[in-house]
């Protein structure tokens, strides 16, 4: 049994709330609770917490799901451990979007024609909105997009070059397979250049035994996930640091992470980031649908208190503590009881 990374897991309850921090800022700005920070302002750096965060749960996403395609026998057992990861929680949110969304005009779903409904049904459904510039029904899910991508490649390359070693299929055919896959690749970094962070976590996965080795806990390290990850904030928040270098800030950071030594690592390892991490996709998926009810009850609130502050302490408190109890029942209610029963027929079926 594989030894649980809890720095890892830490590390993926800390981006979650993140993003949730985020998406707090720019909505107080947005309702007038407070005016946002000067670009000339270190503090501005907020405006990168939710773009920092997705780039590295695709580090995250890459390293783990090259780990699970090794355990996995074929295609369809990989796949369809993805799908029970992802679409019981999405799903849950997607059917009650698109119930609601039309009766109290949601966005773009205002007086929407049928036609209209069942076609973003569909591809909301099948992930497409975030590599297609289509319309999205949950704003958090185009990340998710970017991750059915991956592990469509991913899993296509791991199983055909596997089965192809097994077949001795003629050498042209495997690499012409590849090259074509290639191609595929190219275009997406080059039109989607946030898949590129997929490949850092591929890349530790790869040289992850080397890196153990080769790695000494010293204290001149112990500070190392914590500058790092300064200095990935400095690099967005400049503006002309090119994207190889962030690759690369994102790669030693990554490092800290997977050797689980200094003080990031302590700080993610304490309990609170633990049971964040634990229901890390829940708290991602669910936050925006707790704020947009939120919203519309702040609104009220504000015609009772004036003060932006005493405004900003209320939405802050209620954001994190709703989005944190709903994101609690659906880990435990959907993301484990319903997926372990979901898993149980699928596997009778099968």
């Amino acid at each position: 049994m594989q030894k649980i990374n809890n720095t890892l897991v830490g590390l993926r309850g800390f981006l979650a709330l993140s993003v949730v921090i985020f998406h707090i800022y720019g909505s107080s700005v947005l309702e007038g609770y407070i005016k946002g920070f000067a670009s000339d302002n270190i503090l501005y750096s907020i405006n990168y917490a939710g773009p920092i965060s997705v780039n590295l749960f695709f580090v995250i996403s890459g390293y783990l799901i090259l780990k699970s395609l090794t355990t996995k026998r074929t295609m369809g057992q990989f796949l369809k451990d993805r799908t029970l990861r992802i679409y019981p929680v999405f799903l849950t949110i997607h059917i009650s979007v698109f119930i609601m969304g039309p009766i109290i005009g949601y966005k773009w779903m205002n007086n929407i024609d049928v036609t209209s409904y069942v076609v973003h049904f569909i591809s909301n459904l099948l992930l497409l909105p975030g590599m297609f510039n289509l319309p999205i029904a949950q704003i958090v899910a185009w990340s998710l997009s970017y991750e059915a991508a991956f592990y469509l490649i991913a899993g296509t390359l791991f199983f055909v070059w596997k089965k192809s070693n097994k077949l001795t299929l003629h050498t042209y055919f495997r690499y012409t397979f590849v090259s074509i896959m290639a191609l595929v690749c190219i275009a997406i970094f080059y039109f989607r250049p946030a898949a590129l962070f997929f490949t850092v976590g591929i890349l530790v996965f790869l040289c992850e035994s080397t890196i153990k080795r080769w790695f000494k806990p010293r204290k001149v390290f112990y500070l190392g996930g914590i500058i790092t990850l300064g200095l990935l904030y400095l690099s967005y928040y400049m503006q002309i640091i090119p994207t190889a270098i962030i690759l690369v800030l994102s790669l030693l950071l990554f490092i800290t992470i997977i050797v689980e030594y200094g003080l990031l690592s302590s700080i993610l390892r304490l309990g609170p980031m633990q049971y964040l991490g634990k229901i890390s996709y829940s708290l991602y998926m669910w936050h925006t649908m707790v704020m947009f009810p939120l919203k519309k009850v702040m609104g009220k609130i504000s015609l009772y208190i004036h003060n932006p502050s005493i405004l900003l302490l209320i939405y802050i408190v209620s954001t994190i503590t709703l989005s944190i109890l709903v994101s609690h029942l659906s880990y435990t209610y959907i993301e484990k009881k319903l997926t372990t029963n979901l898993r149980g027929l699928w596997d009778k079926k099968i």
